[in-house]
């Protein structure tokens, strides 16, 4: 059985990404799932934007309102409750937290427009992934592996690395139904530790038709993540 496809930020294929026009044209794309990042406004506001900061050396995002992050970005900024009901009943939705404390007031309002079975949650933080397991037992939530490390020092580095290589205890203390996790420590360990444990298993973000293929049809990958969708979906088929 071939993998489930998670269209990245909506995919890139059609539209720029993250803007709501891709996530319009992901639901013609065949792909399962819809991936958008989650962050708050100052204001409040549950937007769809993955970086931390609103343009290069622009203010953190939870520092700014609504407003001011749509003009610094330069285009409409999704909201999360306008992304959630576009693919209410089409698609799931997978749902990256970026930061930790509202997890809550994102988890009520995805249950709300979606149902608790129609979507997944991800997040690098395990305390999120702990927090939304408590809240919501069955709700699907993701430990996402894969941080970035370079404003870690080089022994704060290694520790963190090896919590991703070797991630069973964590997800067990989390309580994570699944892993997402980046597509080289997939391949190096943690495929294989969540087969040999049944623990679900989405691999990021995964774009040139090489990886695509292989991973497809990899009986321990449940979900692939990928920017080109579209393509992914063309790619199953083929191989089907």
């Amino acid at each position: 059985m071939s993998a489930l496809i998670s269209a990245h930020r909506g995919g890139g294929e059609d539209a720029p990404p993250a803007t709501l026009d891709a996530y319009k044209k992901s639901l013609e794309t065949g792909a399962e799932y819809v991936e958008f990042d989650v962050r708050r406004t100052r204001d409040g506001e549950l937007v769809i934007f993955h970086d931390e900061r609103a343009g290069r050396g622009g203010p953190r995002v939870d520092s700014i309102g609504y407003r001011e992050l749509c003009e610094r970005a330069g285009y409409h900024v999704p909201e999360l409750g306008e992304v959630l009901e576009l693919i209410a009943g089409e698609v799931a939705g997978h749902l990256d937290l970026k930061e930790t404390g509202y997890e809550w007031e994102v988890l009520g309002l995805a249950v709300e427009v979606l149902g608790a079975d129609g979507f997944v949650v991800t997040s690098l933080e395990d305390v999120s992934i702990a927090r939304i397991k408590r809240t919501h037992p069955g709700v699907r939530a993701a430990l996402s592996l894969g941080r970035e490390l370079g404003s870690h020092g080089w022994h704060r580095q290694v520790e963190l690395r090896h919590g991703e290589l070797f991630p069973l205890r964590r997800i067990r203390a989390c309580g994570a139904d699944w892993v997402a996790v980046q597509h080289l420590l997939a391949r190096l360990t943690v495929l294989g530790l969540c087969a040999r444990h049944g623990i679900g298993a989405m691999v990021w973000t995964v774009n040139d038709d090489r990886r695509i293929g292989r991973l497809l049809t990899d009986p321990r990958v449940d979900v692939l993540v990928t920017d080109r969708p579209r393509r992914a979906v063309e790619l199953r088929e083929k191989a089907a």
